[in-house]
């Protein structure tokens, strides 16, 4: 679909298509309105047509609308016309920093610092506002000013497809290279996944190369889950110490090991641009209170506060204080004591020296009875663990398939020993059932010990959600789980080729190792692909010939450029080494310049046998489809008849002429330039 020279919600008028992308067409366009030329990016059809994922595409594109930061590029609108679904963003003039990596290979330690601080300040903004970007790459980063400004694009669209990154087909594994290893899985992401790709692109700055390449896709994922990336620094020996830490603490395939957020980052950044080393950093431990946090609390004795006063802990004025009054406090009681000792009678000291028996009495006794109840204990055990006399097991019996603790149990009063060596999942046995044992039946025991192997259990998997994605990588991550994938291949012109349309078992249901799951990949559509040549320069006969020739639809337009030759192709509007399917149209422009051509009228032809003394005579000129009066006016007879007259026809190929006489038609001619 072409929207060029349409105008959207009778505001934006299309000019011209300036890329495409994995979901969308990108068009700039001028807004009527404000008078300014924007950039509109319009949804495909395929996911146009699908309701939730328009409904989310609109509602990220709102989310990111609110975002304003010199370093995102700005969200103005988002609309709907026609089930055509768009966002109107900022445009940009500026080569992107993949463009800017590749011309000028890798960058400086500067430069890098710089253009990373700018997308870690945009990070940090957006994930202040829950927005994770999850697509970061050089490729969606655009260089403005000059080339001293970044400015980071695809909000909106990227976190609500985030989930089917891989899904999204050949367009977006081009993005693998910077995928992070829980992308790659297909797991949870977050603010780290948007870190780590970070840490790619500063990679790809200061070597000039992405850390991890191979020939397909599905293998770069797999490395980015499996291998370390080479350090920078070996590969640049002048990237700074504290930049290389920076990078590969951004890319730690751990996410508790990398930043945890876009600030701590850049900190870091700015720490580097400053020249300062960046040390590793690890959390003090600290023992005492810490406010807003659960402590367990000693209770704090009388003895705790006066030898914190001895040691010289407490040294405000209120601790001293504190420990002043238990000093006044002890004195307080020690004399309160002795002036109720002196006002004692005779009887009251007589019955307190009584009571004072009485109680030491009765400690004696309780003491008594413990002593006793120990003894009858000890006892008790000793008769316990004599050793009981049976008759020996000599031989191995057969436990395989007893259970284990009814086993234990009967054989260890036969003097045999019976321990566990290990659990064992299995769907053979019963979980508690001895599968195995280390002497077989019927062998001598010499020490009368066996070991057994117990049944655990069997194991059950959750099976995951793997349709949409890459066949390869949902292979990989089903057996890693314990499945065995069998593939069929089924065309579908819905899915893109090599990514699943079906599995066989539901999703997030229970299945035990080794079941078999049938994954229905797609082969494509079951059409040809053709591969766009360029017809730039060719005549338009030549071109239309050589992309009909492979099944090419094919439009024309012109345009009348002085500047460059006549009738020659001077753009197309897919590009050269597209694959497109058979079918595809492509419109070519075609140059052609306006001639002028004099053409005489014979009047005299036309009025040989008119006896008028005036004529009104017209001449019309029709040239592509469109018809002027190039002559109109009245023609006085003379004395040889009516006069011949020339007229100047304009036009590209053909024109065709059409004359009246008092508004009759007395001829058609066809003029070719």
């Amino acid at each position: 679909m072409n929207l060029v020279g349409k105008t959207l919600c009778k505001r934006y008028e299309v000019l011209e298509e300036v890329g495409i992308g994995g979901m969308a067409t990108v068009y700039k366009a001028k807004c009527n309105l404000l008078n300014r030329f924007v950039a509109i990016k319009v949804l495909k059809d395929e996911f146009a047509k699908d309701a939730e994922f328009v409904k989310k595409f609109r509602a990220e594109a709102q989310s990111a609308a609110a975002l304003t930061h010199p370093n995102i590029v700005s969200v103005y609108d988002v609309g709907e016309e026609d089930g055509i679904n768009y966002i109107v963003m900022e445009l940009l003039v500026g080569e992107t920093l993949k463009d800017y990596i590749d011309h000028h290979g890798k960058l400086s330690n500067e430069r890098t610092l710089k253009y990373a601080s700018q997308i870690a300040s945009a990070l940090e903004a957006a994930h202040s506002s829950k927005i994770v970007h999850r697509d970061i790459k050089p490729h969606n980063i655009v260089l403005a000013n000059n080339n001293t400004v970044a400015k980071v694009t695809d909000f909106g669209i990227a976190k609500m497809s985030s989930n089917e990154t891989i899904a999204n087909g050949s367009q977006t594994m081009g993005s693998v290279h910077y995928f992070s290893p829980e992308q790659a899985k297909g797991g949870y992401t977050d603010e780290k996944t948007d870190i780590y790709s970070l840490g790619v692109v500063m990679y790809e700055m200061v070597t000039g190369e992405v850390p991890f390449e191979a020939d397909t896709p599905v293998s770069v994922a797999l490395k980015q889950i499996q291998e370390e990336p080479i350090e920078p620094k070996e590969k640049v020996p002048t990237v700074t110490n504290a930049l290389n830490k920076i990078i590969l603490k951004a890319m730690a395939k751990n996410t508790s090991e990398r930043y945890q957020t876009a600030s701590e980052l850049l900190d870091d950044i700015f720490a580097a641009m400053n020249n300062v080393d960046i040390e590793e950093k690890t959390e003090d431990v600290v023992v005492g209170f810490k406010k807003g946090s659960t402590q367990v609390v000693p209770v704090i004795t009388k003895k705790d506060l006066q030898d914190n006063l001895n040691d010289g802990n407490v040294t405000s004025r209120k601790s001293e204080r504190v420990g002043k009054k238990i000093e006044e406090l002890e004195n307080d009681k020690s004399e309160k004591r002795r002036i109720d000792s002196l006002n004692e009678s005779p009887k009251q000291r007589k019955a307190k020296i009584i009571k004072r028996i009485i109680i030491t009495l009765i400690i004696i006794l309780v003491l008594a009875g413990i002593g006793f109840l120990t003894y009858k204990l000890v006892e008790t055990i000793k008769e316990n663990n004599k050793p009981i006399v049976v008759e020996k097991v000599d031989v191995a019996p057969d436990l395989v398939g007893s259970d284990y603790e009814e086993a234990r149990v009967k054989y260890e009063k036969l003097g045999l020993i019976i321990k566990i060596s290990k659990y064992e999942e299995t769907d053979e046995f019963p979980a508690g059932q001895i599968l195995d044992q280390n002497i077989k039946k019927g062998e001598k025991i010499t020490d009368g010990k066996m070991t057994v192997v117990v049944a655990k259990g069997v194991k059950k998997i959750a099976m995951p959600d793997v349709v949409g994605k890459d066949y390869k990588v949902a292979k990989y991550e089903l057996e890693a789980l314990g499945f065995k994938v069998d593939i069929k291949n089924v065309v579908s012109d819905k899915v893109e080729k090599d990514l699943v349309v079906k599995q066989s078992l539901k999703h997030k249901e229970q299945f035990v190792t080794g079941t078999k799951v049938l994954l229905e990949v797609s082969e494509g559509d079951g059409k040809d692909r053709i591969i766009v040549p360029s017809v730039i320069g060719n005549t338009e006969a030549s071109a239309k010939s050589k992309l009909q020739k492979l099944k090419l639809v094919v439009n024309v337009s012109y345009v009348n450029d002085p500047s460059k030759s006549d009738g020659i192709v001077v753009s197309q509007s897919l590009k050269e080494n597209k694959e497109v399917v058979e079918g595809t149209v492509i419109e070519i422009t075609v140059n052609r310049l306006e001639k002028t051509k004099n053409v005489t009228i014979k009047l005299k032809d036309y009025t040989a046998n008119m006896e008028d003394e005036s004529i009104n005579v017209k001449v019309k000129a029709q040239v592509e489809g469109v018809t002027n009066t190039i002559h109109s006016r009245t023609h006085t007879k003379g004395e040889n008849g009516y006069e011949n007259f020339t007229v100047e026809v304009n036009g590209f190929s053909t024109a065709k002429l059409t004359i009246y006489i008092n508004d009759k038609v007395v001829e058609t001619v066809t003029i070719s330039f």
